[in-house]
């Protein structure tokens, strides 16, 4: 009697050590995943911003930076059209271009990135 519970016995210890190494394994590289999120923007150059809707005709989302200047993008995603959104973003002047808006420096974004 005592043999035929043995290997039921040992099916679910064995079982259950799988298990709990799976497990542990997926945290640490979630963990590690978190960390190479990290990154150091200001060091590559990003800018903090805060993305706006502004209430002028014309105008749909700018960004605005930390010394209130404002930013007319051309190209930015409608993921990034959210009102008072902090993101980071690297850009560049877009010389001779004209907007309805006239509210900020058109500028074409290279990079945006969320603000945590």
């Amino acid at each position: 009697m005592k043999k035929a519970l043995l290997l039921p016995f040992l099916i679910l210890n064995f079982s259950l050590f799988v298990v709990s190494c799976h497990c542990k394994k997926k945290i640490s590289s979630e963990t590690n995943a978190a960390a190479e999120v990290k990154k150091d923007f200001e060091g590559e150059g990003y800018v903090k911003a805060t993305v706006i809707k502004y209430a002028l005709d014309g105008c749909g989302f700018l960004l605005q930076l930390a010394d209130e200047k404002k930013l007319e993008p051309t190209n930015l995603s409608a993921d990034f059209k959210k009102d008072n959104l902090t993101v980071w973003i690297k850009y560049a002047a877009k010389k001779g271009g004209m907007s309805v808006c006239m509210a900020g420096q058109i500028v074409e974004l290279s990079d945006i990135q969320m603000r945590k």
